[in-house]
C-alpha cells in the first residue's frame, strides 16, 4: 500500500504503542498533531534506522536495486560499535585466502560458527553467513573500495579467516564507515543526522509502513513502501535493559563500545509482538574503564596468577579472556581484579607501553611484598598464595588449587621485576534482539515475518550465542545488510505494481 492510498483515519489507527507507551517514552502526540504530520509525511521505497555498517550497507544495496533510500541516525554522526572495532572481517572462499595458499571449506567454516556459539546460534541464519560471505567480501572491495591487509596467522576460530580493513589513520571499522558514507554520497543516499525513531507506523494486520523519528524541528514521519530496516545496534549502552535482560552484575560492567547502543532494536519492535532471543547473551572483554587500556594480551598469555581486590584468586587463570572478563563482573562487587606476572611473561613490551602511554596505573616492584602495597593489595594473602602457586607449578598439582588452575605449560611467578596489570569485566556488545530469518526479516511470536520489517547487524537476534569468531560482527553486517537491501527493494517495486 503506498501512502497515497492510505487514509489519515487508517494511520492514526495503525500506531499502536498508544498514549500510555508515548507518554512513558516522552514522545506523546495528540490527534490532530498526529493527522498534520500523517498529511506531511515523507515517502521513501526503503528507510534504515542507523548509519553502521549494517544500516549503510543495507541503504546502497537498496539503492543499487533500484530503491530511494533515507537512512535516519539519531546522532549527529555515526556512533555505533563499529567506529570502536578493529575492523576484521571474519570469512572463506576469498580471493585473499586463495592468493595467500589458505585451505579452507564452506563446512568446516560452518561447524567453527556453530561451534562458538556452542551449538545454540540459529542454523539457518549461520548457513546463511557461511554461503553468502565470500560474495559480501568481495563487494566490499569491488563496490566500496574497501582495501583489506594480508590475512595474519591466528589461532581458533580465526585461523586464516580474517581479513582485515585497512585504517589509513582510523581504526578498521571507522575506516570502514567511512567507505560506505562516501559510497552513500557517491549515489546521493540521503543520511539523516539527528532523526531518531521513536515509533513504528503499521496497519491494523500490523505490516510496518514507516516510523515517526524525533528530529531537531520537531517530529517528522517517513513512510516506507518496502519497509524499514532497523540497524540501530544493541542494548549494552542502556543499563535498564541490562538489568532486566543479563542482570544488575552487568550494568556494573564497563561499556567497551558505543554509549549510543540504547536498544530501539527492543523499544521499537516490542509493540509488534516480535519474538526476542538470546537476550542474556554478549560478547565481553577486558578493559580499564578509566583509560580504556585493553590488558587482552596479558590474559591470554598463559602466565600469571589472578586476584580480586581482597587478594583472592577467584577463578581459573587459563580461561578466555572473554570469561575472565565477565567472571570478573560476576564475582566481584567492585569489578575490579589484578594479574600478577614476572619478567619472563612474554607479551610485557607490548602491554606496558599501552598503559605508559596513556598515563593508565599498573604495579611493578622487585618483591610480591613492595608489589602489593604498590597497588594496595593484602600483602601476607597474596604472598602466601603465590608460593602456593609456585610450589603447584613445580609439583605438576596446578588442579588441586582452589579454584583448580588448568593452565597447559604453567609458569612460576618468580623472576624480578614482578608486574600486577589490572582489569575489569567490559561489555562490547549485546547479541540478544528480535530474531530474523534469513530473509532478514523480523519473526513475530506467532512463528511468521512481520511484514515490512528488517533488522541487521547488532540489532538483529538469532545468529550468535555465548561468543562469535573476531571479526563476524561485521561479517554478518555484510551478508545480512546486503540481504536486507535486496528484499526491501523489491518489497517497494511490488507495492508500486
Amino acid at each position: 500500500m503506498s501512502h497515497t492510498d492510505m487514509s489519515r483515519r487508517g494511520l492514526l489507527k495503525t500506531s499502536f504503542l498508544g498514549a500510555a507507551a508515548a507518554g512513558a517514552t516522552g514522545f506523546g502526540l495528540s490527534s490532530q498533531a498526529q493527522a498534520k504530520q500523517a498529511a506531511n509525511a515523507q515517502t521513501y521505497d526503503a528507510v534504515v534506522l542507523g548509519a553502521g555498517p549494517a544500516g549503510l550497507i543495507a541503504a546502497i544495496t537498496a539503492h543499487d536495486a533500484g530503491a530511494k533510500v533515507v537512512v535516519l541516525e539519531k546522532r549527529d554522526r555515526p556512533d555505533g560499535n563499529a567506529i570502536f572495532a578493529l575492523g576484521s572481517i571474519c570469512g572463506w572462499g576469498t580471493r585473499h585466502q586463495a592468493e595467500q595458499g589458505i585451505k579452507d571449506t564452506a563446512d568446516d567454516f560452518y561447524a567453527m560458527m556453530m561451534d562458538v556459539s556452542k551449538q545454540m546460534g540459529d542454523k539457518a541464519l549461520n548457513r546463511c553467513y557461511t554461503d553468502n560471505i565470500s560474495a559480501g567480501i568481495d563487494w566490499l572491495e569491488k563496490d566500496i573500495g574497501v582495501k583489506f591487509g594480508k590475512i595474519r596467522p591466528m589461532p581458533y576460530p580465526r585461523l586464516g579467516r580474517t581479513c582485515r580493513v585497512m585504517g589509513e589513520g582510523l581504526t578498521g571499522g571507522a575506516q570502514l564507515v567511512q567507505k560506505l558514507l562516501a559510497a552513500c554520497a557517491k549515489r546521493g543516499i540521503e543520511v539523516k543526522y539527528q532523526h531518531k525513531a521513536v515509533e513504528l507506523i503499521h496497519d491494523d494486520l500490523y505490516a510496518v509502513k514507516g516510523v515517526k523519528a524525533a528530529t531537531p524541528e520537531g517530529f517528522r514521519t517517513f513512510m516506507a513502501r518496502g519497509g524499514v530496516c532497523i540497524a540501530t545496534g544493541g542494548f549494552s549502552a542502556n543499563p535498564e535493559m541490562v538489568d532486566r535482560y543479563i542482570g544488575g552484575w552487568a550494568t556494573r560492567m564497563v561499556l567497551r563500545g558505543s554509549k549510543s547502543t540504547t536498544g530501539e532494536n527492543i523499544s521499537l519492535c516490542m509493540p509488534l509482538y516480535t519474538k526476542f532471543v538470546n537476550m542474556d547473551q554478549f560478547h565481553s572483554g577486558p578493559i580499564i574503564g578509566a583509560t580504556h587500556v585493553n590488558p587482552a594480551d596479558v590474559l591470554n598469555s598463559g602466565y600469571g596468577v589472578q586476584f580480586n581486590t581482597s587478594g583472592v584468586r577467584f577463578m581459573d587463570e587459563n580461561n578466555t579472556y572473554v570469561i575472565k572478563a565477565r567472571t570478573t563482573g560476576q564475582m566481584t562487587l567492585d569489578n575490579m581484579a589484578w594479574v600478577i606476572v614476572d619478567s619472563t611473561c612474554p607479551v610485557l613490551d607490548k602491554v606496558i607501553p599501552k598503559f605508559d602511554r596513556l598515563n593508565s596505573p599498573y604495579g611493578k616492584a622487585d618483591t610480591i611484598e613492595d608489589l602489593c602495597k604498590q597497588v594496595k593489595l593484602p600483602v601476607e594473602k597474596v604472598v602466601k598464595t603465590i608460593k602456593e602457586y609456585n610450589e603447584a607449578v613445580k609439583s605438576g598439582k596446578l588442579g588441586e588449587m582452589n579454584p583448580p588452575c588448568t593452565y597447559k605449560k604453567p609458569h612460576e611467578v618468580a623472576k624480578a621485576p614482578f608486574y600486577a596489570v589490572p582489569f575489569q569485566g567490559g561489555m562490547t556488545a549485546t547479541f540478544g534482539g528480535p530474531l530474523i530469518n534469513v530473509k532478514a526479516e523480523i519473526q513475530n511470536l506467532d512463528g511468521t515475518s512481520i511484514p515490512g520489517l528488517y533488522a541487521v547487524g547488532n540489532s538483529a537476534g538469532g545468529i550468535f550465542f555465548h561468543n562469535y569468531a573476531g571479526g563476524a560482527q561485521l561479517g554478518a553486517a555484510t551478508v545480512f545488510g546486503r540481504i536486507a537491501g535486496n528484499e526491501i527493494a523489491a518489497r517497494a517495486k511490488a507495492q508500486k505494481n
